[in-house]
């Protein structure tokens, strides 16, 4: 009777592997769709990492646009204050309320 109990479950262990390395596999090919997409993440998500640590690099370009081409600046300066104060009323929003100190 042990015997038998036994081998049922080497089988099931057995049975369970084989389906646990198929699952695997089918994820693994299933995970390569999304290695583009998350590639270009991380080089947009980098290159936002660089631009905080030369913010001059950033405020020359936007001068030399201002200087080149001011019609450009004055048509989305009023779009680009509203992203940004859209921008600051929801980081306070995900913050909360300030804690008292």
């Amino acid at each position: 009777m042990h015997r038998r109990q036994h081998q049922l479950l080497l089988q099931r262990q057995q049975q369970l592997l084989l389906r646990s390395a198929a699952l695997r596999k089918t994820l693994a090919q299933q995970a390569g769709a999304l290695q583009s997409p998350l590639a270009l993440a991380d080089q947009l998500r980098a290159g936002g990492h660089w631009l905080r640590r030369h913010p001059v690099w950033s405020l020359a370009g936007l001068g030399l646009l201002v200087f080149r081409r001011p019609r450009i600046i004055l048509r989305w300066l009023p779009r680009l204050l509203g992203g940004w104060q859209l921008y600051l009323r929801l980081r306070d929003w995900f913050q909360g309320p300030a804690k008292p100190q």
